[in-house]
């Protein structure tokens, strides 16, 4: 069956659809397919940024809009037991280049402040519980992504200054006691993967000739954390997901890229996004993300999509498991962009700096899709996500 509507929200009613976003133009193609939960968005780019709640059908459930800054992430999240609200807001300062100066901020059901964590960046908050086997205490851990400008000698990259010394961005992944704020893990790229591994060179707002205007090499978009404490990180501007040792940061093994430890099998990938974990059993190991196949820095490597992929760490090989296809072809996203596994086997998708939503079975058929600004427009989210909405109660 197929059913399209439209829906507008802004502040904190329903307003006309044409004239403001966002709104959801909703087409269902599975009506009985879709998952029924609702939908968290945090579109920026336009006049009424913001966090946004709606209903599968576009109906506006929740928005709190134009009192956040720049939002780049919002989903409900697990802190001291409770269900809270997790976002990344950017900074007043520094806002250049896809990165600079954050807020991590946790939020409860009345949209009060409970905590707030301190971060140089914007790409990835999220928080994990980790059972203590010592003390049989489950400690909330905070994964951060820090950006910090740095002096390094970068002639042999075509960058000529003071004292042969460019500027360059060191990526860092922190984990933190989310509670205390102790930090419990940090881990540099710049001390572990050598400037030749970037797919992207020294050029324009990324030149190296000042702090403003770092080469950004590595660019880290994301983080999870494993069972036993390892980690695995993404790097948009080395096209590669690294296995990060817990114990002394060591680059356990690299999926793609100039380097990569594995032989990929009938897929290729580029510029990714949001990997996760699914599983991790013995051998292999399966991960999902959403592979933007461009980086605005470099042409389209095909369109943007969805994938998921088995590595087998005995053989060295990765195979896709399933690819997920945009509801149509030209669908090319720079920037942003993030892969939910849902509870009743489908898959979620936000397609970045394309401003689309869509829903697939496990096996790739689209049953659902959404687009909230018109395409080519400069809205877009940098990632979304379906979960289960109790209501939440806007601040005085």
């Amino acid at each position: 069956m197929l059913f399209t509507a439209v829906l507008g929200a802004v502040g904190f009613g329903l307003l006309a659809a044409a004239q403001y976003f966002p709104y959801l133009n909703v087409t269902l193609y599975n009506t009985t397919a879709v998952d029924t939960a609702s939908i968290y968005l945090a579109p920026h780019g336009g006049p009424n940024e913001g966090a946004y709640v709606f209903d599968p059908h576009g109906k506006l459930l929740y928005s709190i809009v134009n009192r956040l800054g720049h939002v780049f992430d919002f989903q409900p999240c697990t802190y001291q037991k409770h269900l809270r609200y997790c976002l990344l807001q950017a900074g007043n300062n520094n806002i250049f280049n896809g990165y600079g100066n954050g807020i991590a901020s946790i939020y409860d059901d009345h949209f009060q402040l409970v905590k707030g964590l301190p971060t140089s960046d914007y790409h990835e908050f999220k928080i994990k519980q980790s059972f203590d086997e010592a003390t049989g205490a489950v400690n909330d851990i905070a994964l951060l992504t820090m950006y910090n400008s740095v002096r390094r000698d970068l002639s042999d990259f075509g960058v000529p200054n003071e004292d042969d010394q460019g500027w360059v961005v060191d990526c860092h992944l922190r984990a933190l006691d989310a509670t205390s704020g102790k930090v419990l893990f940090d881990w540099s790229a710049l001390d572990h993967v050598p400037l030749s591994e970037g797919l992207v060179q020294p050029t324009g707002a990324i030149s190296g000739y000042t702090s403003q205007f770092a080469w950004d090499y590595f660019h880290m978009n994301s983080i999870a954390r494993l069972g036993g404490g390892d980690y695995i990180v993404s790097s948009r501007h080395t096209s590669t997901i690294y296995c990060i040792s817990g114990k002394d940061g060591s680059i356990v093994w690299r999926l793609g890229g100039k380097s990569s430890t594995f032989q990929l099998q009938g897929f290729e990938f580029s510029s990714q996004h949001d990997v996760r974990v699914i599983n991790d059993a013995g051998n292999t190991m399966r991960l999902s993300f959403f592979d933007n196949a461009y980086n605005t820095f470099t042409p389209p490597q095909g369109d943007s999509s969805g994938k998921i992929v088995e590595l087998n760490t005995a053989t060295k090989t990765a195979r896709l498991v399933q690819q997920y296809n945009p509801p149509e072809a030209g669908f090319q996203s720079g920037d942003g962009g993030s892969l939910q596994l849902l509870p009743n086997g489908n898959v979620f998708i936000c397609w970045g700096s394309t401003p689309y939503v869509t829903e697939h079975t496990a096996d790739g058929v689209l049953v659902y899709s959404a687009y909230y600004a018109a395409m080519g427009s400069s809205v877009s989210s940098y990632r979304a996500f379906k979960a289960p909405y109790t209501g939440i109660t806007n601040p005085k």
